[in-house]
């Protein structure tokens, strides 16, 4: 993209005015603002003289948020005498940082309307992280500026695509959900802030005892443990809990090698734990936690019970050996081949070895497709891509996802930079980070992947 030698120079029309072309930018549209913005000047009280007095322009917020490489366009500037509107009033508008007008300008000329205010037309936002300003100036009044931000956080659903995660900052680090960290600041997607002082987190998981919401367990600054409710958006404190102990998913914190969670220790012999979810085969509503124990042993958590027990097939001709890697609900992985047990012998969908030839594995989500379903997404030693549909116990090949992916949850797999699904293809670009995945909802389908992106250009 070639640039004039002096854009400042440049010049364009909102609604209808002469504009000098220039290449445009843009991909995506999305924006934040809020109330007026008055130029600081204006909010200056000291005595009556040195009050500001006479016409004063203001834009609509005193910032703007954008995903970059998209665009603004309810940017809009009014000007008043403090008491009426002033109309039909030419204000020059000058962007600074980046950001540019229809057609890569950076100057356009607007009129005022009846009510004194008039719309600033499009204003597209550059490549991630740039800030920038937008000023307003009119002959005979006090100018106004505002702030113009991107953000370059996504949100990847399968189904659905790619949406924007709007009021995350540049460069946070996808947590799961909608949830992402920066500078110990727990941000949600189109919400902002949620909480502060956060040291560290574990897995988003559901909310034991609760049909609703999910947890996100958090270990603050001061050491404390605490819990993010995905449904009400608290944060609450969790009792009881050894200062210092790792976050491990919904309100569960591991010391040493005691887990603990609100109410009190529920295991003491944890060496390696896997991911909590909604037992499969659970009529009762139970929450199942696979893990080592300190002894090789895989062990269940039945939560709200807090029982544990060593798997039922342990030791079994199927059953997984002692050092076994706890993978999801009833699920471990030794040598190649992923193992499911029970608690006392009988499971709806069977035990023993349910897959085989196996090298990584992603997170246990439910199926996009299939209600009722659940997928783990893996790779064969061979390199391929596979889904493993659970209550089946099938694997087959993913289809469309080249070999050496890594595989995230659900139906998508990330290779480098670019995240494919199940037969569709290349569905995600320019992806710096990936963040859990995770059902959009308690009992929902559709599956939700926090990303990082990184554009380079427009």
């Amino acid at each position: 993209m070639s640039h004039p030698s002096d854009p400042s120079h440049r010049d364009a029309t909102v609604s209808g005015h002469r504009a000098v072309p220039h290449a445009a930018p843009g991909r995506r549209a999305v924006l934040h603002a809020a109330a007026w913005a008055v130029p600081a000047i204006a909010l200056i009280s000291a005595s009556p003289a040195a009050a500001v007095s006479g016409p004063v322009l203001s834009f609509s917020s005193t910032s703007y948020a954008g995903v970059a490489c998209g665009v603004f366009t309810d940017v809009v500037v009014r000007l008043s005498d403090g008491v009426d509107a002033i109309a039909g009033a030419s204000v020059t508008l000058q962007l600074a940082g980046g950001y540019t007008f229809d057609g890569g300008a950076v100057t356009a000329t607007i009129l005022t309307g009846a009510d004194g205010s008039a719309p600033c037309g499009s204003v597209h936002v550059p490549a991630g992280g740039a800030v920038g300003t937008i000023a307003a100036t009119t002959s005979g009044a006090t100018g106004a500026t505002a702030t113009l931000t991107s953000f370059d956080a996504r949100l990847l659903s399968s189904p659905r695509g790619l949406a924007d995660a709007s009021l995350v900052p540049v460069g946070a680090s996808p947590v799961a959900l909608d949830l992402y960290l920066s500078s110990g600041v727990l941000y949600r997607a189109g919400v902002g802030a949620v909480a502060t002082g956060i040291d560290a987190v574990g897995a988003l998981a559901p909310a034991v005892g609760d049909a609703t919401a999910f947890l996100l367990p958090l270990r603050r600054v001061d050491g404390s443990a605490a819990v993010f409710d995905t449904v009400s958006g608290a944060v609450t404190a969790v009792a009881g809990v050894p200062s210092g102990a790792a976050p491990v998913a919904a309100d569960l914190f591991l010391s040493g090698s005691a887990l603990h969670r609100a109410g009190g220790l529920v295991a003491s012999d944890v060496d390696l734990c896997g991911q909590l979810v909604d037992h499969d085969a659970d009529a009762a509503g139970r929450s199942y936690l696979p893990y080592r124990a300190t002894d090789g042993s895989p062990r269940l958590l039945r939560l709200p019970d807090g029982d544990t027990r060593t798997a039922f097939e342990f030791g079994s001709a199927g059953g997984p050996p002692a050092g076994a890697t706890p993978l999801a609900d009833d699920l471990f992985f030794a040598a190649g081949a992923i193992h499911r047990v029970s608690w006392d012998g009988s499971s709806s969908f069977g035990t023993g070895v349910v897959a085989s030839g196996i090298s990584a594995w992603g997170a246990l989500t439910p199926n996009p497709f299939f209600a009722g379903e659940r997928l783990l997404p893996v790779v064969r030693a061979t390199g391929d891509a596979a889904l493993l549909m659970v209550s089946g116990n099938v694997v087959r090949a993913a289809r469309g996802v080249p070999s050496g992916a890594t595989p995230l949850g659900a139906d998508l797999f990330r290779v480098g930079s670019d995240i494919y699904q199940d037969g569709v293809g290349l569905v995600a670009s320019e992806v710096t980070a990936v963040g859990a995945p995770s059902p959009a909802s308690r009992g929902a389908t559709r599956v939700v992947v926090p990303l990082a992106s990184a554009v380079a250009s427009c």
